[in-house]
């Protein structure tokens, strides 16, 4: 039985928004993107049993969960793995995703130790996926239900970092000072 009526990827043309679209509206997208959109499927069973294809990324949460990350189609890949024997389906409705430059704007929601990533845990008091991407960025995703709170959360840790002290994005305070301000 196909379940390829969930998928967002199965959407007409025009017809699927991202949760974080008003959220994320005026962000600064050298400093946060959406990922929202981008194929999600979640896994349920034996992980050994997954065969990971080109442009997909395994996260396992434990031995019998994870989530795989792809440039596909994930209906496609849910299918894929539902014919291996492993519990699959299309997650990307489900969740939010954004991906966040700044490191020092992940340490202000997270005490998770971001040397150990791929985990999940709590990101902006609410539980989260969080994984680094190849550029670096750092990616966070989170129950839909949740992705609005947590994107305005992103966006006022990026506002905070970005004003703090009269500072521009860019700038670093003289240190000459040990509060900052010029000397």
């Amino acid at each position: 039985m196909s379940r390829a009526f969930l998928s967002p990827s199965r959407c007409d043309a025009g017809t699927l928004t991202s949760p974080l679209r008003r959220a994320l509206e005026g962000a600064n997208s050298a400093a946060v993107r959406d990922l929202s959109l981008e194929g999600v499927v979640e896994i349920r069973g034996d992980s050994d049993l997954v065969e990971v294809a080109e442009g997909e990324d395994l996260v396992r949460l434990s031995p019998q969960r994870g989530y795989i990350f792809t440039d596909g189609d994930p209906a496609d890949v849910a299918e894929r793995l539902r014919a291996g024997g492993v519990l699959a389906y299309d997650a990307t409705g489900a969740l939010a995703g954004m991906a966040i430059e700044s490191e020092q704007v992940v340490r202000r929601l997270t005490d998770l130790d971001l040397d150990e990533l791929p985990t999940s845990g709590p990101f902006a008091h609410v539980t989260a996926i969080v994984r680094r991407a190849d550029d670096g960025w750092v990616e966070v995703y989170v129950q839909q239900e949740y992705g609005h709170y947590v994107a305005e959360a992103v966006v006022d840790a990026l506002t905070g970092l970005d004003t703090s002290r009269g500072l521009t994005r860019g700038q670093t305070p003289d240190v000459s000072d040990p509060d900052g301000s010029p000397a």
